[in-house]
């Protein structure tokens, strides 16, 4: 039997799943904005290697003429 000094939610466990459905909801929004920024930094180094990649072509074209 629930003691009068325990709340019924702690014996029955529905206070700890309301914590660990919060605790996921954070996780998962920062995982979001985490996975945002690297799709981010992804492209911008994608970008960076074509123009390095066209400068070198140019740079061999360049020495072949």
């Amino acid at each position: 039997m629930p003691s009068d000094n325990i709340p019924l939610s702690e014996w029955s466990g529905s206070g700890a799943t309301r914590e660990l459905h919060e605790t996921i909801r954070k996780f998962n929004e920062v995982t979001s904005r985490q996975t945002q920024e690297i799709l981010k930094l992804t492209r911008v180094i994608a970008f960076l290697t074509f123009v390095m990649a066209v400068g070198l072509a140019i740079q061999i074209f360049l020495a072949l003429r």
